[in-house]
């Protein structure tokens, strides 16, 4: 059987209690009972205040010491940091300006023989369209010569039936003997068909007499 006190045990609740530091919270005002409070000044002999403001004076002393002493040790420090990076500055920016003219220098020589193989390639397209144009004019040329032959050639076989003022009276007497009749037909076989009124040639006429 369970015990009367082991029962009470596991029934009753255990409340702890912790005591700790009490503080009352910032923004709560003065209390009442100590609004007009005066705190009574400390009384100090002579000899504990002498002894107090000579401590303080080798504190303030002690202290000024140290803090001007690592002033000037932060003053060389930095100086020996910046003529230390000032060198190193200066040499790294002699390295990268040397870097940067050879790049530069490499970079023309680049883009000049690109440009003169350039050059070459237009040079070549255009010498090959200047020949084309005179090739054209040339063949232009010649066929103009060799029309302009052909016209004269034509002119000179004309000449022979110019009509010139030694055979002047010939031509009147042969125009005369022959008239000629415009007035004519062409059948599907080409032959021309004289018209009725059409006047019959000199030589025809002795033909049909004969």
């Amino acid at each position: 059987m369970i015990s009367q006190n082991s029962l009470l045990k596991r029934t009753l609740p255990i409340v702890l209690q912790s005591a700790g530091a009490h503080r009352k919270p910032r923004w709560l005002p003065v209390a009442k009972s100590k609004i007009y409070r005066i705190p009574k000044r400390p009384e100090i002999i002579d000899e504990e205040r002498l002894e107090l403001l000579r401590i303080n004076n080798n504190y303030h002393t002690q202290m000024r010491a140290i803090r001007r002493f690592y002033h000037e040790e932060m003053i060389k420090e930095k100086s020996t940091l910046e003529s230390a990076s000032s060198e190193m500055s200066i040499r790294v920016e002699a390295d990268e300006w040397e870097r940067c003219i050879k790049v530069n220098e490499e970079w023309n020589a680049k883009v000049a023989a690109e440009r003169e193989e350039r050059r070459k390639v237009e040079l070549a397209a255009r010498e090959e369209h200047i020949l084309g144009r005179m090739q054209v004019k040339d063949q232009k040329l010649a066929e103009r010569i060799e029309k302009a032959a052909e016209e004269i050639r034509n002119q000179k076989e004309l000449s022979t039936t110019f009509i010139t003022p030694e055979t002047l009276e010939e031509a009147i007497d042969r125009a005369l003997a022959n008239p000629k009749d415009y007035n004519y037909a062409i059948d599907l076989q080409g032959n021309q068909i004289a018209g009725r009124e059409t006047p019959i040639p000199v030589k025809e006429k002795a033909a049909s007499t004969a």
